[in-house]
């Protein structure tokens, strides 16, 4: 292990790493003996463990996408209150579903997915002159092709379409591009998979390298899984063309990867998912409390985990700030710091669950008439509500507690105003990173993605494919079920073919059972945005306006003063999403960070057509 450190180290300094307008002149000429980091298998173990490193710094554990893409996809909140006092700041562009050109955040991913692609394409072209065996190299090969998959994965569903790159640029002036067509980008994914597939070790071997499930390393399988992802949104935006981020006048051709209809890819996704659940290694953990209990050395071990990016404390900089920015002030006991609770659930989305699944309502005066409970056995692994171990021992109450929003007082405020995640808090955490891992993919997942993709393909209520997406969710509500002590949960209750008048009802449920099972595991923003600007507008902006003026949310007296309630406090008291599609529709994709249009001198000034990702000349879109 020591060796495998000394080599990280080495080859952190020897690779070097860069992205757009940050690689600097002084990296493009810095040299090394590419032998020397690759000379064997150690430092080609240590090389890849780099690029996953670098990987998992794009957003994940830095909490960028909790805090900034989370909120923006309408189903979770950021807490800071002051930005409402300027339009330009951090939470508007959350509200408009989308990051703007000028976010403090919205640089540091994009580079950081870059330097990743970068790290992946210098990798691979120096073990050609690795002296190592081949077929070792090919694995290594293998893994960085699933990686800088990954990051264009996300990129290009940040951005659409941006620069493409198979190999490592060496001069300066190659260092910025042109941005690529986004379907372009797609079909590199899906043959950077394809070559994953073939090449990386099966599930032994990566068990017998890496050392266990824990340390972040993916098998062959792990491409298959995530190809199933690729094709879904593939599907989803052909499915939805009129109102996705492209112009009418720019037909996506997926044609080099067998796509040319929404079908098509609905089927190569349902494909690749099947695979993975009847051929695959990975089996559903058959308790969900087990997913995020942190506490015993299975956990970090499980056969459901496909992709999941391992937390250690002793090395702060890999460290997450989920936990911290998701937990209440003083939760359990823990140390205070002021931005607990940064990023929370949306009370709507917290009672749309409970309505789902027929929770109960509260009978004080302050919540009667609202959800204050759900019978669904994860809603309280994945909610801190109600009631929690606070400060010293004592008990504290949140939302949906009998209490009314106070703002003069912050810890009041913070408790009294909304839920908490806590999927990721673990017993050990006291104002550090704990020792919760970060699931990308996970099996439970995959099954969705079939159940999906099944609903897509149907042509009637009731016919063969239907019958399978109705299959494999409740898989998934069996599992959820039977995740207490004792007898099973009574919901959430299996479904049936019988239960959903269309096809469209039948996908909508289905992708709200992929936020339930998978809240705050960052999945939200994503899987809003590939449904389009007409599911946005209809799902979440219309509803959430209605729901944003109900009683709960007003202001309110007492006594001789008037308090600020949920909606002016957290939105502004005559805020409404917008429900006009064709301006939801601009929210499609991030604007391009100002500092990659300020400084690539290879972007096309002239395009402002937010359609196009490009920074639009509104004020909208700062």
């Amino acid at each position: 292990m020591k060796k495998i450190i000394i080599y990280i180290l080495c080859s952190i300094a020897g690779l070097g790493l860069a992205g757009c307008s940050d690689f600097l002149e002084e990296r493009v000429t810095t040299s090394y003996d590419g032998v020397m980091t690759v000379s064997s298998e150690e430092s080609l173990e240590a090389n890849i463990m780099g690029c996953y490193r670098q990987f998992y710094l794009s957003g994940f554990v830095s909490g960028t996408f909790c805090e900034w893409l989370a909120p923006a996809s309408g189903l979770a909140h950021w807490n800071n209150t002051s930005a409402l006092g300027n339009p330009l700041e951090r939470w508007t562009c959350c509200l408009k579903f989308t990051r703007f050109s000028q976010h403090p955040e919205a640089y540091d991913s994009f580079t950081s997915f870059n330097r990743t692609i970068y790290r992946c394409n210098a990798l691979m072209a120096s073990l050609k002159d690795s002296p190592v065996e081949e077929s070792y190299k090919r694995e290594i090969e293998g893994e960085a092709l699933f990686i800088r998959a990954m990051s264009y994965f996300y990129l290009v569903r940040l951005y659409g379409d941006v620069t493409l790159r198979t190999t490592a640029p060496t001069r300066l002036d190659e260092v910025y591009g042109t941005r690529e067509n986004f379907w372009v980008v797609y079909s590199q994914i899906v043959a950077d998979l394809d070559a994953a597939q073939a090449q990386m070790r099966d599930y032994g071997r990566m068990i017998q390298i890496a050392g266990g499930n824990s340390s972040g390393r993916v098998c062959n399988y792990a491409a298959v899984a995530c190809r199933s992802l690729v094709y879904l949104t593939i599907g989803s935006l052909l499915a939805h063309p009129d109102d996705n981020f492209w112009l009418p006048d720019r037909t996506p051709d997926f044609s080099a990867i067998g796509i040319t209809t929404a079908r098509d890819a609905f089927q190569k996704a349902l494909a690749d998912a099947e695979d993975v659940i009847q051929n695959g290694p990975f089996e559903l953990c058959p308790d969900y409390r087990q997913l995020f209990r942190w506490t015993f050395p299975e956990d970090w071990q499980l056969k459901e985990r496909i992709f999941a990016i391992p937390r250690a404390p002793e090395s702060p900089d890999s460290g997450s700030g989920l936990t911290m920015w998701a937990l209440p002030n003083y939760y359990m006991g823990t140390a205070a710091v002021p931005n607990y609770g940064r990023c929370h659930p949306d009370r709507w989305f917290f009672q749309k669950w409970c309505e789902r699944y027929h929770g109960e309502k509260g009978t004080g005066e302050n919540n009667a008439d609202i959800y204050v409970s759900c019978p669904d056995p994860r809603f309280d692994v994945t909610f801190v509500h109600t009631a929690f171990i606070g400060n010293g021992g004592a008990t504290a109450t949140c939302y949906p507690a009998d209490n009314r929003i106070y703002a003069t007082r912050n810890d009041v405020f913070k408790a009294y105003g909304y839920p908490f995640y806590k999927k990721f808090y673990d017993p050990t955490f006291d104002n550090s990173v704990g020792n919760a891992d970060f699931y990308i993919m996970r099996l439970a997942e995959v099954y969705l993605i079939a159940a999906e993709a099944c609903a897509n393909l149907s042509a009637a209520p009731a016919d063969a494919y239907a019958s399978r997406a109705v299959g494999y969710v409740n898989v998934i509500l069996s599992r959820a079920r039977h995740s207490v002590d004792g007898e099973p949960a009574a919901e959430p209750a299996d479904w049936a073919v019988s239960d959903f008048g269309d096809r469209e009802a039948l996908i909508n449920a289905i992708f709200w059972e992929r936020c339930f099972e998978m809240a705050f595991e960052q999945h939200e923003y994503y899987d809003t945005h590939r449904m389009g600007a007409r599911w946005l507008t209809e799902n979440i902006a219309k509803p959430k306006n209605v729901y944003l003026y109900e009683k709960e949310q007003d202001d309110f007296e007492q006594g001789d003063k008037t308090y600020n309630g949920y909606r002016s406090l957290l939105y502004g008291n005559t805020f409404r999403y917008d429900e006009d599609w064709t301006l939801v529709r601009k929210g499609l994709i991030s604007a391009y960070p100002y500092n990659e249009l300020l400084y690539n001198p290879k972007l096309d000034g002239t395009l402002h057509d937010p359609n196009l990702g490009q920074n639009p000349e509104e004020v909208f879109w700062r």
